[in-house]
């Protein structure tokens, strides 16, 4: 993920992470709303209803349409679309795919602290190399050894 993607994906999750703007996003994603509408819908001063809809504006989350005096507001559907279509593409980074690779090819981060293979560690040495976790979520043994155990 480039450093221009990770700001955009915070400032999107910062811009949702206030009940009052996450509602006000939740209205716009609906319908068109003008300051007063949303002032009205909400009970909720004016300036802070701007205050908001300048933080979701930022995010890019929102469309401005000024109608004569009037300024009507609405949801960004195609940024809105395209971040959900590319957020989980995000989320994969390449060391955590490279530690799902090593952790399925049954690869220890701790082989030194192994006596052989994976499979055969005993329960101590399971506490010792990754804590205090069941032999069944092993992180060296695939699942598909434990499938075969069973």
């Amino acid at each position: 993920m480039t450093n221009y993607q990770i700001e955009e994906t915070t400032k999107i999750f910062k811009a949702l992470s206030d009940p009052t703007r996450f509602k006000i996003f939740l209205l716009l994603n609906n319908r068109i709303f003008c300051v007063n509408g949303i002032v009205n819908f909400l009970q909720i001063s004016q300036p802070a209803v701007s205050q908001h809809l300048k933080i979701l504006k930022e995010a890019g989350l929102v469309k401005i349409e000024k109608k004569g005096y009037w300024v009507h507001y609405s949801s960004n559907k195609e940024k809105i679309d395209k971040f959900l279509k590319d957020f989980p593409a995000r989320l994969k980074l390449k060391w955590v795919i490279n530690m799902s690779k090593k952790v399925n090819k049954i690869e220890c981060k701790y082989s030194e602290r192994l006596k052989g293979k994976p499979d055969e560690c005993t329960p101590e040495q399971i506490k010792k190399c990754h804590g205090d976790i069941s032999e069944k979520n092993h992180p060296c043994v695939s699942k598909k050894e434990i499938k075969k155990s069973n």
